[in-house]
């Protein structure tokens, strides 16, 4: 069993802040940032890719209740919401999750990562994702 449904099936260490029916949320154990908010779904789902769309809206809506509590409960001014859609991604636990990092204003905390840029072919890469019949491909 995964160190998330252990904590979401309460045989596991956890401090739960939320829960809902398919949802939980709970302070990291090794926290970032004050307050640094893990949100997950209940039951088993490994990456990104593999949440149902009614799962993701579930787990969206959570956030964004737990968002709210850190910023009106810990007078945060903001917060971060993070994750690695699979491994590649650097997820580094097998069961999908969110983190939420509340920002205060000059709290020195970077949460945006230094990227090298894309010098590639943005227009190959707009055709290939966008499909024949879209109505982005007439616009």
């Amino acid at each position: 069993m995964c160190a998330i449904c252990e904590i979401a099936s309460g045989q596991g260490p956890g401090r739960v802040i939320y829960r809902d029916g398919s949802a939980l949320a709970f302070l990291a154990k090794d926290p970032e940032v004050r307050a640094h908010t893990v949100v997950a779904p209940i039951a088993h789902v490994a990456t990104w890719h593999e949440l149902g769309e009614e799962l993701v809206r579930d787990l969206f809506v959570a956030a964004q209740e737990v968002s709210r509590r850190l910023c009106l409960r810990l007078s945060a001014g903001a917060v971060n919401v993070l994750f690695a859609g699979g491994p590649v991604a650097q997820q580094s636990v097998p069961h999908f999750h969110l983190h939420i990092l509340p920002r205060w204003p000059g709290d020195g905390v970077d949460a945006w990562p230094r990227l090298p840029g894309y010098g590639g072919d943005l227009e190959a890469d707009l055709h290939a994702l966008v499909d024949p019949e879209s109505p982005a491909r007439k616009g």
